[in-house]
């Protein structure tokens, strides 16, 4: 059994190796800055519907307190508008359901991207409101909202001749207080991506989020990602049966 873990070890791409050592250090790193240590299972799903509207559908299974305890289950439902090659708009729905409180989201983002060669320069400046209830009375009563502006920047790096890529990607948190928007916290995420056939996508990210507050609840998520895009799978049968198609014509 170890010596096919080395094997396979030793086939990997240099580039992953590296990523792997580095997702190593920084949950290190985390751990002994007593900092929790969380992780995240997040399957999803998307259909390009044309050429400028995109659905999706999002799953995520959340462990925390150092990978050993059940966080939440997130639901996410999304839409997104491609106004041109550069910009998009997107807008969604998420419903998180734990063992002590349920919580709905609603957000909307304006996407700006720009590729350069092998890169691709992203930043995403996104809205949302948060709450248990979408009742006025509750939040006068109770708790207001929690409102959020956040703004992301992603560096997405393209490896030469694989289906692989690396990303970068510092994110701020703006929120509203006593009507006026304060600085909350700042995420930092690495990841990697791999494109599999028919649409398939995999990916492993680590994310670390250092929050402005005296109890220093800092965290370090582990993520694990799974992609099917429709449209690429159902791209496949139709290019075979194009194939074919002109085969029989040439016979």
């Amino acid at each position: 059994m170890q010596k096919k873990v080395k094997t396979c070890y030793q086939q990997l791409p240099i580039m992953t190796k590296k990523l792997l050592y580095l997702f190593l250090l920084i949950g290190s790193l985390g751990i002994a800055q007593d900092t929790d240590t969380q992780f995240r299972f997040s399957p999803s799903v998307d259909y390009k519907i044309n050429k400028k509207w995109k659905v999706g559908l999002d799953y995520r299974y959340a462990l925390e307190k150092d990978i050993s305890t059940f966080q939440a289950s997130v639901f996410q439902l999304s839409g997104e508008y491609k106004i041109n090659k550069k910009i998009s708009l997107e807008a969604g729905y998420r419903y998180t359901t734990s063992f002590e409180n349920d919580n709905q989201r609603l957000f909307a983002s304006f996407i700006y991207d720009y590729k350069i060669k092998k890169f691709t320069l992203s930043s995403r400046t996104r809205y949302q409101f948060s709450t248990p209830y979408f009742n006025a009375t509750y939040w006068n009563e109770f708790k207001e909202p929690n409102q959020y502006l956040r703004q992301k920047f992603t560096v997405d790096y393209n490896i030469p001749k694989s289906k692989a890529s690396v990303y970068f990607s510092p994110e701020i948190f703006i929120k509203m207080e006593d009507g006026e928007f304060k600085y909350h916290r700042t995420r930092y995420q690495l990841g990697s991506d791999y494109k599999l056939k028919f649409g398939n996508t995999v990916g492993v990210s680590v994310m670390y989020e250092d929050k402005l507050n005296p109890t220093k609840t800092d965290r370090f998520v582990i993520t694990t990602k799974y992609n099917l895009s429709l449209d690429e799978l159902f791209k496949k049968p139709k290019s075979k049966e194009e194939k074919a198609k002109k085969k029989k014509k040439k016979d």
